[in-house]
């Protein structure tokens, strides 16, 4: 498993995990010309990520989730309460239909499972995330909003956490 923090902070979010064949990026609060840049000079190529997931609803997060759909050709998954929220904070663009989750169900991407963890945020339906590939599990918990019940049985279960 391998995890570059493409940028992070108020001005944009974007993590990209390899999981084997399974290439993810967490949110998208970057540019679309940036989010490529900062990949390929780690050698990945943008258009190989299997999937975007989306976190909450914040510009610095979601900023780009149209761009990195329609430019990349990028199956997004996102809550239906985030996606409806983001669409009034942002002119996202003419979107393809999205995998909606709900917060607190897993999301399978290919052999990876993504867990969905609610957090208390103040985004309409924020989430973190715990990438499980059955062997080692990675936790990507941004802007938790603060320590809340069951934080510390997931942090207990990863072997490493963003």
């Amino acid at each position: 498993m391998r995890l570059i923090s493409l940028q992070s902070g108020s001005n944009g979010n974007c993590v990209y995990v390899e999981v084997g064949q399974e290439k993810l990026l967490f949110d998208a609060g970057i540019s679309g010309k940036a989010a490529m840049s900062r990949l390929a000079g780690h050698g990945r190529d943008i258009r190989n990520v299997t999937a975007l997931l989306i976190s909450h609803d914040h510009r610095d997060h979601i900023a780009s989730m149209g761009i990195f759909q329609r430019k990349f050709s990028l199956d997004t998954a996102v809550s239906g309460k985030t996606l409806a929220a983001a669409r009034q904070r942002c002119d996202l663009g003419p979107l393809a239909p999205m995998h909606e989750f709900t917060v607190g169900d897993p999301v399978m991407i290919g052999r990876v499972r993504v867990e969905t963890i609610p957090t208390p945020h103040d985004g309409v339906d924020g989430c973190g995330f715990v990438v499980d590939d059955g062997s080692k599990r990675l936790g990507i918990l941004t802007e938790l909003g603060h320590v809340f019940d069951g934080l510390t049985d997931v942090l207990a279960t990863l072997d490493a956490v963003f």
